[in-house]
């Protein structure tokens, strides 16, 4: 007498307590085999300084200055994202990103990249290694500016397989000058166009460029360094573009893909190829916003490119891409000159326009019923690092940070209601900027949101909106100087509805006291993380010049 298990076997009787036991180890291993769901490519791009109004779907379709067919595309046949917030500049969105911590408990300081603490702690574990320990190949394309001091910091120390960037917060597009001085070699680079290159003099002059290069590699031999001859070799972000193109083409198609492509575009000095400029030669009012536009389609088109080598590759059906920008807009005149339209200021503030950023999400993997829609749940860029890790079946805890003592991992996971699982966000609250932790000298301001409310501490600058078209032949805004004053004796902060007031126009301090003081009390108990970070250290530069050959890289526990 003999019994079917279920999978396909049966057994005797006499033996039936020790074939059921095989029976269902068995059932579990196949279960689990055809039960796992794939594990999905991931490629998160993203952009540098672009405004709320940056995105051809955030304006009126007759608008022709702003054309980002590709975007517009993946905005209206995936999931846009309605709130999604991130820091005020750069480096601590971009260490909330890889971290997932909230910048409080990272880092909040765009520093001088000589400095030996710069960025992310190196105990700190980033989602690159995170989906690495999953099996994913991990890439790094771009910014970096997480810092760079030893071969812990850099892409490679960090978990990626293979990268190709810059260190600073920026550099130049034609030849990868860096923003970074040394003594040895004083003097900065003048504007001279070359090739099919053009700036405006004035953004490459104000950005100081130095005679020094910024352009490292890792390559996937686990190798790294300084990436001779190829800087000045073509437009910056052609470049780099072709590298994610690269990787694509090459990658197995049996392994996991992740690639973080941090764009240059659109930080200055505004640059871009001249084709692109003839495409806005109608912008006759403002050469700034000519270039920013021939920028934007440049931007979108790569990111065309990235989409289509996806989909030739057979990838884009597994695939999860994610867009976005990491800061809200540069508002300033000459070195910024994107727009935040509607919204009020720009970056390097807390009002709207400097932390609410444009981002989507699409790719095959994401669930058909939720393409074609607008969320406006919570999201901060610190949860793609929840999101990934549930994606690709890895931990969110951190316990090299936790060994080491340092703040634990914030990040929320999204993908239950970016799948339409779930309608509401597990983020309801969050530190913009705290009370203490260096943001004195960098916007003078601190700011929470929790629910539809938003409160800002201190006399902030940027305090005005631009119109649809800005810069434009009449904008002499010095936008550092426009200050209101939140903090006063008659209020502690000014107070928002950001639901019902996105833009920011109705200052609720004065008729809602006790709402004032709940949120002002949680800004207060924030515990910041702001550890010395050191100062700039001159072997940064020696290494520059007798060890990489005039290019930046790690100077502290350098190998031989």
């Amino acid at each position: 007498m003999a019994f079917d298990g279920g999978c396909g076997c049966s057994c005797s009787v006499t033996m039936s307590v020790l074939c059921a036991l095989l029976l269902m180890l068995t059932c579990v291993a196949a279960n689990d085999d055809m039960g796992s769901p794939p594990k999905p490519h991931i490629v998160y791009i993203l952009t540098d300084n672009m405004g709320w109004a940056g995105v051809g779907y955030h304006r009126k379709p007759d608008f022709k200055e702003i054309q980002t067919p590709v975007l517009d595309h993946l905005a209206a046949t995936g999931v846009r994202l309605d709130r999604l917030y991130a820091y005020k500049f750069c480096s601590p969105s971009r260490s909330a990103l890889l971290s997932g911590r909230l910048p409080a408990h990272v880092n909040l300081l765009n520093s001088d990249q000589r400095i030996p603490g710069a960025g992310i702690p190196a105990d700190m574990t980033t989602i690159a290694t995170k989906l690495k320990q999953q099996g994913y190949a991990t890439h790094h394309v771009g910014k970096w500016h997480v810092g760079m001091s030893s071969p812990r910091h850099t892409p490679k120390g960090r978990g990626f397989d293979s990268g190709l960037g810059y260190m600073w917060a920026y550099n130049g597009y034609q030849q990868s000058w860096a923003a970074g001085h040394c003594p040895q070699l004083p003097g900065q680079v003048s504007y001279i166009p070359r090739g099919d290159t053009q700036c405006t003099a004035a953004s490459f002059e104000a950005r100081n460029l130095s005679f020094t290069t910024d352009l490292w590699e890792t390559n996937p031999n686990g190798t790294e360094g300084p990436a001779l001859g190829l800087n000045g070799t073509a437009f910056e972000e052609a470049i780099l573009s072709q590298r994610v193109l690269d990787i694509i083409d090459t990658h197995p198609e049996d392994t996991p893909l992740f690639v973080y492509y941090a764009m240059h575009m659109l930080h200055s000095p505004l640059c871009a190829p001249k084709a692109y400029l003839d495409k806005f030669a109608f912008i006759t009012d403002s050469e700034d916003r000519r270039f920013v536009s021939a920028m934007t389609l440049y931007l979108d088109t790569v990111i065309g490119q990235i989409v289509d080598k996806l989909k030739s590759r057979g990838l884009w059906n597994n695939a999860l891409l994610v867009w976005s920008s990491d800061n809200g807009a540069a508002i300033e005149l000459t070195t910024g000159a994107k727009n935040a339209y509607p919204l009020k200021g720009g970056y390097y503030t807390n009002w709207e326009g400097g932390i609410r950023a444009p981002g989507l999400v699409n790719g095959g993997f994401l669930p058909h019923q939720v393409r074609g829609t607008i969320l406006g749940g919570y999201i901060h860029l610190a949860d793609w690092y929840a999101t990934f890790c549930a994606l690709s079946g890895a931990p969110v805890e951190d316990a090299m940070a936790q060994k080491a003592g340092l703040p634990p991992v914030d990040s929320l996971n999204m993908w239950p209601m970016l799948s339409g699982k779930n309608l509401t966000s597990p983020r309801q609250e969050f530190v913009l900027t705290p009370l203490t932790g260096g943001n004195s000298s960098h916007g003078n301001d601190a700011g929470y949101i929790s629910g539809r409310y938003k409160i800002i501490v201190g006399n902030i600058s940027q305090s005005s909106w631009e119109g649809p078209q800005y810069p434009n032949g009449s904008s002499h805004w010095d936008t550092w100087a426009t200050i209101e004053q939140c903090t006063t004796k008659d209020k502690p902060a000014c107070l928002f509805d950001i639901l019902s007031d996105p833009t920011e126009h109705n200052d609720l301090a004065l008729a809602m006291p006790e709402k004032v003081q709940e949120l002002l009390t949680k800004l207060k108990a924030v515990n910041v993380f702001d550890p010395p970070r050191g100062k700039p250290d001159p072997a940064a530069c020696e290494a520059v010049f007798n060890r990489y050959h005039g290019f930046w890289g790690p100077w502290l526990n350098v190998a031989d």
